[in-house]
């Protein structure tokens, strides 16, 4: 079973995500981490350059290192479910689609057109966390450090927010020739252990869906 989550910054992803495998591991279910970019060997490098530097980069250039990171986690994604190992992602593509479509204005096309010839995995399970700007701007604030995304303005995670919404509801008719996935959009406000159930429960209902067709 393959599980993303997914939404703007400060919306809980991260923790969430590490608590539904903290999970999975007391249950002695095998799962596995995985972050987007990240977790291979390139994408932990591209991860760096695209989120811990300040250097300048074109948004083709960002777009670009984002589809190369997750070609390599697709693949290792691929090899570790063929294990029977559940995989818990820290975003997928909705994200690249928001930030670097709407947001950094790259043809929507072409960021398609590439997820599909280098990647075209899709989670099983792909539930995008809302909240409201206000709350994941004070968030990400208070973090210690905050990497070139998250250093932007309120209105800005207003705007996030706005596509994230728009988005999650029309991914799935975006992507007809990809096989189908279950997409939930879930209120983020309330406290992370009544959030996790919420999500736990959406994924046993998915396994038990699975198994009675």
């Amino acid at each position: 079973m393959f599980i993303c989550l997914d939404g703007v910054d400060g919306a809980g992803k991260t923790t969430q995500a590490r608590m539904l495998f903290q999970r999975f591991q007391k249950q002695n279910q095998p799962a596995e981490l995985v972050a987007d970019p990240g977790t291979t060997q390139i994408g932990k490098a591209i991860r760096h350059i695209l989120l811990d530097t300040d250097a300048p980069i074109t948004a083709a250039a960002q777009m670009l290192l984002f589809s190369a990171a997750r070609a390599e986690l697709a693949d290792y994604i691929r090899q570790r479910l063929a294990e029977n190992i559940t995989i818990i992602c820290d975003r997928w593509l909705l994200s690249t689609l928001v930030y670097q479509a709407d947001v950094n204005g790259v043809d929507e096309q072409l960021i398609f057109d590439i997820f599909r010839a280098t990647a075209c995995q899709v989670p099983d399970i792909y539930v995008v966390l809302d909240v409201e700007p206000e709350t994941a701007y004070s968030r990400v604030t208070a973090r210690p450090h905050q990497d070139r995304y998250e250093r932007r303005c309120l209105e800005h995670f207003k705007t996030l927010r706005q596509h994230y919404t728009e988005r999650a509801v029309n991914l799935g008719a975006l992507l007809p020739d990809v096989q189908l996935f279950d997409m939930y959009f879930l209120r983020a406000e309330k406290s992370a252990e009544s959030l996790h159930e919420d999500i736990y429960t959406l994924c046993q209902q998915h396994v038990f869906s699975r198994r009675s067709q």
